[in-house]
């Protein structure tokens, strides 16, 4: 049976039109709760909107080890990305009671409605353009996750390759793991690159109908990893990453 099932024009136009429906939705329902910074409450309404987003997708999503998910303490989770929808995936594998958060780049928190939701929600801007100030926001973050707040970084910084192969990770992820020292969890993300392949050619983004898997990992302890170096913490997360014999092709070479 086909993983994947092509999405003509007017599926796509659907899906489209529901997530711009679906995003003011629940931002506007949020913006109460934005004047009050009620961060908890505002994590339910992202959660809300993310499990929706991959519902529209109309594709199926199977979870392997979900019962690993560290729930002790703060948590960096580490995985590859493969489209917008790896979003949706965090959303509907994490329990609302995980109160995660996005790294996110410092700019979209200059977006209305959208940025003013992430700043009251406790998300945390990165600075991307100065490298100076791109440190200072690890350290910032790495003091917020020490004090309870889980959070979700993709190593690679962008979407890999149209056939879902990993890049090249980026060493800021580590530099935040190894200041925060808390548990690291590594999770596989394959199949989302089918549902939005790249199409530059097309004015609307053409979406498809598909099979994402997931796998959670093992959890790495601070213990585990002290005494490694930043490449030798980015080496390990990588094979964990690439470890699932089920996905086949994500490794880069």
């Amino acid at each position: 049976m086909a993983r994947v099932k092509k999405g003509g024009l007017f599926f796509s136009l659907f899906v489209w039109i529901g997530v711009v429906l679906v995003t003011l939705f629940y931002g506007l329902l949020v913006m109460p709760f934005v004047l009050f910074r009620a961060s908890h409450i505002i994590h339910w309404y992202a959660t809300m909107w993310g499990r929706t987003l991959l519902k529209l997708s109309f594709s199926r999503v199977t979870v392997m080890g979900k019962e690993k998910i560290y729930r002790e303490g703060p948590v960096i989770f580490l995985s590859n990305h493969q489209s917008m929808f790896d979003i949706g995936v965090f959303y509907h594998i994490l329990d609302v009671a995980v109160q995660f958060r996005w790294m996110a780049k410092a700019s979209l928190f200059k977006i209305p409605i959208v940025g003013w939701a992430m700043k009251a929600g406790g998300y945390i801007p990165v600075e991307r353009d100065d490298r100076r100030k791109a440190l200072q926001s690890m350290f910032n973050a790495a003091d917020q996750i020490r004090q309870g707040k889980s959070v979700i970084i993709f190593p690679e910084g962008t979407r890999g390759t149209p056939e879902g192969k990993l890049l090249k990770f980026k060493k800021g992820g580590f530099i935040l793991a190894k200041k925060a020292n808390v548990t690291l969890q590594p999770v596989t993300i394959w199949g989302a690159h089918e549902i939005m392949p790249p199409q530059r050619d097309k004015r609307l983004q053409r979406l498809n109908r598909g099979h994402i898997q997931v796998t959670v990992h093992d959890p790495i302890s601070p213990e585990e990893y002290q005494d490694l170096s930043v490449d030798q913490l980015s080496d390990l997360i990588r094979a964990k990453i690439e470890e699932s014999t089920a996905l086949e092709g994500i490794s880069g070479g």
